[in-house]
């Protein structure tokens, strides 16, 4: 892995984000993260000479879903070093509610978010991508097999995401794309969901209970997401994969 290689993570101030961000700078790798909490970010950036001597992490603080913003982050990355990969991880979970009820206002944001600020990070990303056959790494959740009750318009973003990604499989053979649930991680965004299942009452007591029962910390999918950034092998592009298949067993290491 050379030593000016780099990943944009976005979304990289919490959770798996700063988890992805976090283990890619203890290889040595240096990461572009974008996210809205800025002083998240800066955060990260002093921790970054603590976990190499050569890695750097540079903040884009603004919203992904501004293309100015996303064409700051790919420029700020390929200013830095060679792009290796694109890790979208950025997402919202709200609003909650069932197909027949949900504000449409609420389907516009959540689809800006974690369909239409993916496609347009990847649209700018690739041309860089295409010359390192590198990677772009999408984060999507079992919502977008499973209906959830009152996790419609969630759900539906990302199995939008998940067929963006089979797309970019057939579309782009220089580069490897893999969409990957990552499992239900201790994160703030799984507080929200927890929350929106609590006020479901009875009928969001199955998604509690499989909440509780598979649980894992952040930074476990964090590894696997890292090195599939670094690493994925291209006979994983275009597929659907989760936290725990067997077939992602080398990439916890």
């Amino acid at each position: 892995m050379s030593l000016n290689n780099i990943v944009i993570v976005t979304g990289a101030s919490r959770g798996i984000g700063r988890q992805i961000a976090l283990y890619l700078l203890s290889k040595d790798v240096s990461v572009v993260g974008l996210a809205l909490n800025g002083d998240a970010l800066l955060a990260l950036e002093e921790e970054a000479p603590k976990l190499s001597d050569t890695a750097k992490f540079i903040p884009v603080i603004g919203d992904v879903t501004d293309e100015a913003v996303q064409q700051q982050a790919v420029a700020a990355a390929v200013k830095t070093g060679t792009l290796v990969a694109l890790v979208n991880n950025a997402a919202v979970v709200e609003p909650y509610g069932k197909v027949a009820t949900t504000d449409l206002g609420g389907w516009s944001k959540i689809l800006a978010i974690n369909v239409v600020a993916p496609v347009g990070m990847i649209q700018k990303s690739l041309p860089h991508l295409r010359q390192t056959e590198g990677r772009v790494i999408n984060l999507t959740s079992i919502a977008s097999k499973v209906p959830f009750l009152n996790m419609s318009s969630y759900g539906a973003s990302k199995a939008a995401l998940n067929h963006v990604n089979e797309l970019l499989g057939l579309e782009e053979p220089r580069i490897t794309a893999v969409v990957i649930d990552p499992g239900i991680a201790d994160t703030d965004m799984l507080d929200l969901v927890i929350d929106g299942a609590e006020r479901s009452g009875e009928e969001g007591t199955a998604a509690l209970n499989h909440i509780n029962g598979n649980k894992i910390g952040a930074e476990l999918p964090g590894r696997v997401i890292g090195n599939l950034a670094l690493y994925a092998d291209h006979s994983l592009s275009g597929k659907f994969v989760a936290y725990g298949d067997p077939e992602l067993d080398t990439y916890a290491q």
